[in-house]
């Protein structure tokens, strides 16, 4: 009896939990000309940035340098592939790549043309 009433309260208890994010990750290549301070992540359409998840015992430095890469490290919502990705210069001013499908590819660089952020995906 004892285990019946552990099977249904474990399985009510998966129903009810909603879905989870999973850890995810991308490598990004700085081609911008400008050295990134801070990498951050959000679905697309959202304001939920999240800040790239840096392991400190790894890396010391967080600054990715013109021409450099590093990898991102972000919570991905079950249902979303499509995020936007914000970076903020060594001078202080930003900008965000839009609709990166983290589902489809796991490389980004991200570059400007002219002044327009633009970036390319495999």
């Amino acid at each position: 009896m004892k285990k019946l009433a552990f099977i249904a309260s474990a399985a009510a208890f998966t129903i009810a939990t909603p879905a989870l994010a999973d850890e995810w990750d991308f490598m990004l290549v700085n081609s911008t000309g400008k050295v990134i301070e801070k990498i951050e992540v959000a679905p697309t359409g959202t304001t939920s940035w999240t800040e790239n998840k840096v392991d400190p015992e790894l890396k010391k430095d967080t600054k990715v340098k013109a021409g450099g890469k590093t990898t991102v490290h972000f919570e991905k919502a079950a249902t979303a592939c499509k995020f936007d990705v914000r970076a903020t210069f060594e001078d202080k001013s930003t900008a965000v790549w839009s609709g990166y499908n983290a589902c489809d590819n796991s490389y980004i660089t991200v570059a400007f043309t002219g002044d327009k952020p633009t970036f390319k995906a495999n």
